[in-house]
């Protein structure tokens, strides 16, 4: 079945599949064109999810298998890492961090412990553990090659040429920007990207192309929840000339949710404004 928006999930979804994860997605999307519409809606468009998780999950056993606060982290791996993780707090919650009683991540390098710590201070609980998870996964697909070159078939292969619009979450919108960049004979009319780590120097440090500014989309759209620790880059137009930054929203404890983001009036807004068609 052919589908006019397509959607790429974000990182840890290694356990699930594509049919699970569009049951969350599906009614999260109709309810965010609801709330735009202002009117009940008995169905909501026609949608497709990419699913890539698996790809992740069949890699080395310490990719896969251990949490992400226990991950075996290479010299090479930490080099990169750290410098993403510190963008997101400042160097005197790193202090306050280090000064205060040790209550997690103590089986991770000490000045890794103090940084995980800052991000549960600033952002909530197991903040640390989701923002390290995120940057893993998001290093491993712009590093490796060959599981590169997998997750984008996925992708080419849920994108028919009817397709108008994708939403990346996460990782997700790292991805779909490389599907944008490699096929500029599909046209869309909106990429709609949520909870993004595409503004983090790390992410565009090891991007292909990371100036690239797309000539085959229509809008590119961006919403992000202040609280979410993986789009603490900020607003993606710092650095796409073009990008609509939408007005920040509040996902309440689960900062990071895709469903909350789709859900938010401001997704459902932009979609309608730019897919003719998408609320019947």
């Amino acid at each position: 079945m052919s589908a006019p928006i397509v959607g790429i999930h974000g990182v840890g979804q290694q356990q699930l599949g594509r049919h699970q994860l569009q049951a969350h997605w599906g009614p999260a999307l109709q309810d965010g064109l609801e709330r735009a519409s202002g009117r009940l809606l008995d169905a909501g468009p026609a949608f497709r999810l990419a699913y890539y998780g698996d790809v992740f999950a069949s890699q080395a056993d310490r990719h896969g298998r251990k949490g992400s606060a226990e991950l075996e982290l290479s010299e090479e791996e930490l080099a990169d890492l750290m410098p993403a993780l510190r963008e997101a707090v400042t160097d005197e919650e790193i202090a306050a961090a280090e000064a205060a009683p040790a209550k997690a991540y103590t089986r991770v390098p000490r000045p890794l412990q103090f940084v995980l710590r800052a991000l549960d201070r600033r952002y909530g609980q197991y903040a640390g553990a989701l923002y390290l998870g995120n940057l893993h996964q998001v290093r491993r697909y712009l590093r490796e090659p060959e599981l590169k070159a997998a997750v984008d078939a996925r992708v080419r292969d849920a994108v028919s040429a009817d397709v108008r619009a994708l939403i990346g979450h996460s990782l997700g919108s790292v991805v779909g920007f490389e599907y944008i960049r490699q096929c500029p004979e599909q046209e869309l009319d909106i990429f709609l990207t949520l909870g993004s780590p595409l503004g983090l120097r790390m992410v565009r440090h090891l991007m292909p192309d990371p100036l690239h500014q797309p000539e085959n989309l229509a809008v590119w759209a961006n919403l992000r929840d202040p609280r979410d620790p993986v789009a603490c880059a900020g607003e993606l137009s710092a650095f796409w000339v073009g990008v609509r930054d939408l007005a920040p929203v509040d996902n309440g404890a689960d900062a990071h949710s895709a469903a909350r983001y789709l859900g938010k009036r401001e997704a459902g807004r932009v979609l309608i404004e730019s897919l003719e068609g998408v609320v019947p």
